[in-house]
């Protein structure tokens, strides 16, 4: 027996806008696949307007079960001229992560100009007094501990990270879905580019002071002959 294929929150039939589970539609997909006689009722629906199926447990592994013409012909057999939407899971994830993903962009953005902005103040010649001996060291100890420490470009690895799963979730989408996500995600990789390149400078920054004062400190120790 086939299950009940309305949704908890569609219209009922004989109305102009119906939504139907994702779920229910694999389950009809699959038992058409698996049995070719099997015989379809009368479509539950007529003079729809609007059709649209929609995944009620997002995360859930997808089926991958496509929906044949025969299926989609029984879902709209009385209501010719219809519209309809497929929304697929990954679709959903894939504007979830895109639409998170700038945000942690502008933190990063923020956060490497504040680094860069306090690198470009420490080049600045100050008068020299005890307090700020202290400071100095503390500032090279820092920029030592960070251009050693791998953690330093976690912020980079989790921008890819995001990067590459947009990608692997719009692979998985038709090219008609693909095509109307494309122009965010490119726009995505721009932003990405920028904000990984300021991390990167910085990053450099760090190094290259911490390589310069290690010099003047080592020969300013060294005992005189």
């Amino acid at each position: 027996m086939l299950p009940p294929i309305c949704h908890s929150n569609s219209i009922l039939p004989h109305s102009f806008i119906s939504e139907l589970n994702l779920e229910l539609i694999e389950v009809l997909s699959s038992s058409l696949a698996s049995s070719v006689d099997l015989i379809l009722p009368q479509s539950p629906f007529v003079n729809l307007k609007y059709l649209k199926i929609y995944p009620e447990e997002i995360h859930q592994a997808s089926k991958k079960v496509a929906m044949s013409t025969k299926l989609k012909s029984y879902l709209l057999d009385g209501s010719s001229g219809s519209t309809f939407t497929m929304v697929f899971r990954e679709e959903i994830i894939a504007q979830e992560l895109m639409a998170d993903l700038p945000v942690y962009l502008e933190r990063e953005n923020k956060s490497s100009k504040i680094k860069r902005a306090h690198l470009d103040r420490g080049k600045t010649p100050v008068e020299s007094h005890e307090p700020e001996k202290l400071k100095i060291w503390e500032d090279m100890a820092l920029i030592k501990s960070g251009c050693e420490n791998p953690g330093m470009q976690h912020n980079t690895r989790v921008i890819i990270l995001k990067l590459q799963r947009i990608k692997e979730l719009l692979t998985m989408l038709p090219a008609s879905k693909r095509a109307k996500l494309q122009p965010c995600f490119s726009s995505l990789c721009a932003q990405a580019d920028i904000v990984i390149n300021q991390v990167t400078d910085s990053m450099k920054i760090h190094c290259d002071e911490n390589q310069s004062v290690s010099s003047v400190c080592a020969t300013t120790l060294e005992p005189s002959s």
